[in-house]
């Protein structure tokens, strides 16, 4: 999309973005198990990092964040259709990933 500022880098069904403090490899392995369903799971692009807020960003290791990133056309049909045979799925992926993270 013409917002995008790294639209020539690899582009996986499922982008996983990471921070190196607030995204623990449990929290990140099970991500990539809850999407593997869903085709290629890529790290870190093409969009990277988390959204933290500044007051615990890298100060709080208990303030956790993955950021998830999924390609449209998995989902839906392109240029903005309705929902496509991917959709049941993705929402069966983002609610396994919801029940690995603990409370």
């Amino acid at each position: 999309l013409p917002y995008e500022l790294h639209g020539e880098g690899p582009r996986p069904a499922v982008c996983l973005g990471t921070d190196p403090f607030h995204t623990p490899p449990g929290l990140l392995a099970a991500a990539r198990a809850a999407f593997e369903p869903c085709g290629e799971t890529g790290l870190d692009s093409p969009f990277g990092g988390t959204y933290v807020p500044l007051d615990y960003y890298g100060r709080r290791h208990e303030v956790r964040a993955l950021m998830v990133e999924i390609r449209r056309d998995t989902y839906m049909t392109e240029p903005g259709g309705p929902a496509g045979p991917g959709l049941p799925r993705l929402a069966r992926s983002l609610a396994a990933l919801v029940d690995a993270v603990p409370v």
